[in-house]
């Protein structure tokens, strides 16, 4: 049975399109669109600003569902292990992200570095360009997948028709000036999930009962209360905290805002982003407990965990609150979707354009260009989706993804042994061995190989890394300049 109607669910992202197509468009109409606009807002985004923005572009399909799902499901532990690596991954990024705006300051994204750094060495650059693509194609499918979830169960919308608005509503705005657009769309969006959050969530807790539904439901329906349960640490903690912590690390959305933001804000917009962005899964994960509350439980219709904290929404508070929850999730998944089409457009343009294919074409060449590949991967990234793979198995297969990247990204930027050979191998062969296991396991649902797909991604590419450097006898110089550096030998 809908909670609400077809109709309604239309309306709501008649108003969502509205709005933040017509924000985007009011607000930039005058500005000459240049290459840099597009792709790294002339570098002049504030630390506010992106802190906003980089906080509601992590607010994905997993932050909103899945931290109230692991709620309900494991209770206290399950929510603990996705929610502190969730937040940690911004602590993580942000020396990485000085380390590069001062290697490259003129710079559009880490695969371009990378390129620099080896000395044009193709293949390294196409194996790093493989995980930032993947990610991105990642971000759109699960994105798109749970807002398509949401309305069917919420409403009986079409899947497909839902699936097809979402993508297409934030696809448009994005193409009209880029990220730019993006960051406009996401202040506002990361507002307002604050607000309805901070509203709803307290007001639901109170209807059910107060804090003592909450308590009655820390252990989940299957679960446990105690934070560090030996097996839910093992089976779920430790895939999780190996696929958060490198997403960043493998993920264009981060590196473009942190050449976005100003170069003296690079630390403040990251911690206070990841700061605001906690505040989300922590809130929702609060009516997973309520819901596995035994007391309550026997009285709701759970056919779906992912969609747990609508259900609890839905079941006790009035019907404009779900609307509300509904936008609410639409600015959470819609800004990532947004975000991942800016990332691609820049890894597009700047990675395969420029480099393979015209390296001299101008601004207006390539604000084509960027927004062909928005446009591309918006197609092949929501064909995907429509297949309806699940979600939480796509969440962990492609943290399995940029686990391959992780130390060969950290050590190109900070170890100047390693050199192009050693980086290759090192990301080649943690996705070779890695991937598929993580792939199989995932679809099969063995917890153990699970676990082992997740800690091979990474310690192949630790070991590999370390080899290569520990064996070259030569050292490189970073060179700091306007320009993207190139490596050269120290004599």
């Amino acid at each position: 049975m809908a909670y609400i109607t077809a109709t309604e669910g239309f309306a709501v992202l008649a108003v969502f399109a509205a709005i933040m197509i017509g924000l985007v468009y009011f607000l930039t109409k005058r500005k000459f669109k240049t290459i840099d606009l597009f792709l790294v807002a002339d570098r002049n985004v504030s630390w506010f600003r992106g802190a906003f923005s980089i906080a509601v572009s992590w607010i994905w399909a997993p932050a909103l569902f899945v931290a109230s799902m692991q709620a309900y499901t494991t209770g206290l532990a399950g929510a603990f292990w996705f929610i502190v690596p969730n937040i940690a991954c911004f602590f993580l990024f942000a020396p990485l992200a000085i380390r590069l705006r001062r290697l490259m300051p003129n710079g559009y994204t880490l695969p371009e570095f990378i390129l620099k750094r080896y000395n044009n060495d193709k293949r390294t650059h196409l194996a790093f360009l493989f995980i930032f693509f993947a990610y991105q194609l990642g971000a759109i499918i699960i994105n798109a997948l749970a807002g398509g979830t949401l309305l069917h169960i919420l409403t009986g919308m079409n899947f497909h028709i839902a699936v097809i608005s979402l993508s297409v509503i934030a696809l448009i705005y994005s193409l009209i000036s880029g990220l730019e657009a993006s960051i406009i769309t996401d202040v506002l969006q990361m507002a307002f999930i604050l607000i309805t959050g901070f509203v709803l969530v307290p007001w639901a807790i109170f209807t059910a009962g107060g804090l003592s539904a909450v308590a009655g439901g820390l252990s989940g329906i299957a679960g446990s209360s105690f934070i560090f349960d030996p097996w839910i640490a093992y089976s779920f903690g430790i895939a999780m905290t190996f696929g958060l912590l490198s997403g960043p690390i493998g993920d264009q959305m981060f590196f473009q805002r942190g050449f976005a933001v100003k170069k003296k804000n690079i630390v403040k917009t990251f911690v206070v982003g990841g700061l605001l962005f906690g505040l989300v899964p922590i809130t929702l994960s609060l009516l997973g407990f309520v819901a596995a509350n035994p007391l309550i439980n026997s009285a709701l219709s759970i056919s779906d965990p992912q969609m747990v904290a609508p259900i609890v929404i839905g079941a006790f508070l009035p019907k404009i609150a779900l609307l509300l929850f509904v936008f609410m999730a639409f600015a959470g998944l819609c800004s990532t979707m947004d975000s991942a089409y800016c990332a691609v457009s820049s890894l597009g343009t700047i990675d395969i354009y420029k480099k393979y294919i015209n390296a001299n074409a101008r601004s207006q060449k390539l604000l084509q260009v960027s927004r062909a590949f928005m446009l591309g991967i918006a197609v092949f990234g929501t064909g995907i989706a429509l297949l309806q793979p699940k979600l939480l198995w796509v969440f962990l297969i492609y943290g399995a993804l940029s686990s391959a990247g992780l130390f060969p990204t950290i050590f190109s930027l900070f170890w100047n042994k390693l050199d192009a050979k050693g980086a290759f191998w090192a990301v080649t062969l943690s996705l070779v061995l890695g991937l598929p296991l993580s792939i199989y396991a995932n679809v099969v649902e063995n917890t153990h190989l699970i676990v082992l797909a997740a800690v091979l991604s990474v310690l192949i590419g630790l070991v590999v890394c370390l080899i290569a450097g520990i064996r070259n006898k030569e050292r490189y110089k970073f060179i700091f300049c306007q320009e993207p550096p190139v490596n050269r030998r120290v004599a």
